[in-house]
């Protein structure tokens, strides 16, 4: 029997994905949408109050985070054109691209 952190961390993978796809959708200046942080990494743990983190290329920050719906769950959206190389490069190695042009 799964655990209700994992199954959690399922139906919050569902979600980030389909909130990607409409997120690019949305923007058609978006170019990928990346999911990471606990809820991709499966080496993290997970807890029941995780959030899920997206991050993005090109778009508008404030307009997709406009479009985040109210859920059970708590997005974190990151644009990635403002984040230093290094942190895009080094830290989003384990990251899973949701959504690409």
């Amino acid at each position: 029997m799964m655990a209700r952190s994992e199954e959690r961390r399922v139906r919050a993978q569902a979600f980030a994905r389909e909130l990607a796809r409409d997120l690019g959708r949305s923007d058609p200046a978006v170019r990928a949408v990346i999911g990471f942080g606990s809820t991709f990494e499966t080496w993290r743990g997970y807890r029941l109050d995780s959030d899920i983190d997206l991050a993005f290329r090109g778009g508008d920050w404030g307009r997709l985070w406009s479009l985040i719906p109210k859920s059970e769950f708590t997005v974190s959206l990151l644009d990635l054109d403002e984040q230093p190389r290094e942190f895009v490069e080094g830290g989003l190695h384990d990251g899973v691209k949701l959504y690409e042009k």
